[in-house]
């Protein structure tokens, strides 16, 4: 894979070792129609700009989930949010001269960054002389081709997701389905 995609791919492994590791499963998934489309580890970007990880400082646990708050802003609950234009099929932005793949963030309708967005139930834009009421993408899922906001982020225990019938352990590994495409990414 490209670079990019590798580094997904690396990311989504990551967070599936994670979630096989402590019992406890976290996903950006489709509202619509239920799907899992990212898995969600401790590097993965929250729409307040901090990481999973700087949500749940202590280990995340069973116990412990329904607490999402952020440690380092007012954030209530952890929204998964992309961190590389790949992740919302905007491949080619990385093949810029000029692009710089730190600095790029999601955009909303009104162009401006999530980042210049209130964090919380009013997602009103911040940049001045702006009318935006709140933050809605102006790109789609790259798995399911819906927008941010027909998402959610789902925290589940592996019990909840057997007894839902989701994969878990190593069928929840990224491309589990097609081992051997699986040992060439991986391998």
């Amino acid at each position: 894979p490209a670079p990019g995609a590798q580094q997904m791919l690396d990311w989504e492994r990551s967070a599936a070792m994670e979630a096989i590791r402590r019992g406890v499963y976290v996903s950006w998934r489709s509202a619509r129609d239920a799907n899992d489309c990212t898995r969600v580890g401790s590097h993965s970007m929250c729409y307040c700009g901090h990481t999973y990880g700087e949500h749940f400082r202590a280990k995340a646990t069973a116990r412990n989930l329904s607490k999402s708050n952020c440690k380092a802003c007012k954030c209530k609950r952890y929204a998964f949010i992309p961190m590389r234009p790949e992740e919302v099929g905007m491949w080619w932005l990385v093949r810029r001269p000029d692009f710089n793949v730190h600095t790029w963030s999601p955009k909303c309708r009104c162009k401006h960054s999530h980042k210049k967005h209130n964090v919380g139930v009013s997602s009103r834009c911040r940049e001045r002389g702006c009318g935006c009421g709140y933050f809605e993408s102006d790109f789609a899922c790259v798995v399911c081709d819906k927008k941010w906001e027909d998402h959610e982020t789902v925290i589940e225990t592996e019990a909840e997701r057997v007894a839902d019938g989701r994969p878990v352990g190593d069928a929840y590994l990224p491309l589990a389905e097609a081992p051997e495409i699986h040992d060439l990414v991986f391998n």
